[in-house]
């Protein structure tokens, strides 16, 4: 397993690379604050950095429509998909947060602040994503990373002993 040190405290927008790409286990955990009259931000798990790459997954809370809510999405080929919506968002404005992104065989766990709050399909390779970019009126504390895979999976040859 790699370690790949944390990012701390980087200006947004922000742009860095994750070590190894995305395989199923591996957590990404954002930790920040939502600026003050925040309208919108987003956390982006990308294919390399280039203008307009493809986007795996596209979190995007919105507080400057009238409901508020979380947008997510995929880019291919500079293209959105269909939109998933989520008419709650789970992060204040003013107030700290932890995201966390665990990433599953077909889905992205996501969860806020210790709670789960929802599953995205993978639409793309979760093997092509090697990039993370934040942009919007957040205030970023940390990115980290890390490798649960072993931590998840028994091995299937072996009882567990308590």
């Amino acid at each position: 397993m790699d370690y790949q040190q944390p990012f701390c405290n980087p200006s947004v927008p922000f742009t860095g690379c994750i070590q190894g790409g995305l395989h199923e286990g591996k957590t990404i955990t954002v930790t920040g604050r939502v600026l003050p009259n925040a309208k919108r931000f987003h956390v982006n798990l990308q294919c390399g950095s280039k203008e307009k790459p493809y986007v795996a997954l596209h979190f995007n809370p919105r507080y400057d429509e009238s409901k508020h809510h979380v947008a997510c999405n995929t880019m291919l080929s500079s293209k959105w998909g269909p939109e998933e919506r989520k008419y709650y968002i789970p992060m204040t404005q003013e107030e700290r947060f932890t995201l966390l992104f665990l990433v599953n065989r077909d889905t992205y766990s996501v969860i806020v602040n210790g709670a789960h709050f929802m599953e995205y399909l993978h639409r793309m390779s979760i093997t092509q994503v090697d990039t993370i970019f934040v942009s919007g009126d957040v205030e970023i504390e940390s990115i980290a990373f890390s490798n649960s895979a072993g931590l998840l999976k028994q091995p299937a040859n072996q009882d567990v002993v308590m």
